[in-house]
């Protein structure tokens, strides 16, 4: 039995795990919420531009819509690491909380 596998040492890990999670969610839950927001604006203003448009016209929602295209298209680098950094985690986190289980009932 190696010294890291003792259920202490699993939950040590597990809480360690937990508490990073938890840090690196101070910078990508910005990120996130930032993202849904420019989400949230742009796909309103699209429908309303598909359906409503005409030709010629400059309705303040057309600018609107631009720019939260334009924040969609920069945020998307730091979106797709961020999800990528909590998936990493969330996966980490599963298996240490899975060996802790196994080690505790065996």
């Amino acid at each position: 039995m190696r010294f890291s596998n003792i259920p202490h040492m699993q939950r040590q890990k597990l809480a360690i795990l937990e508490r990073v999670r938890h840090d690196v969610g101070r910078f990508t839950n910005p990120v996130f919420n930032a993202f849904l927001i420019a989400a949230t604006v742009y796909f309103p203003c699209f429908a309303k531009l598909m359906i409503f448009s005409t030709s010629g016209t400059l309705d303040p929602l057309n600018v609107l819509l631009a720019l939260s295209a334009i924040a969609i298209v920069l945020m998307t680098p730091a979106f797709a690491l961020a999800a990528a950094v909590e998936v990493y985690f969330a996966r980490r986190i599963a298996n240490a909380s899975g060996a802790l289980e196994k080690s505790e009932f065996a």
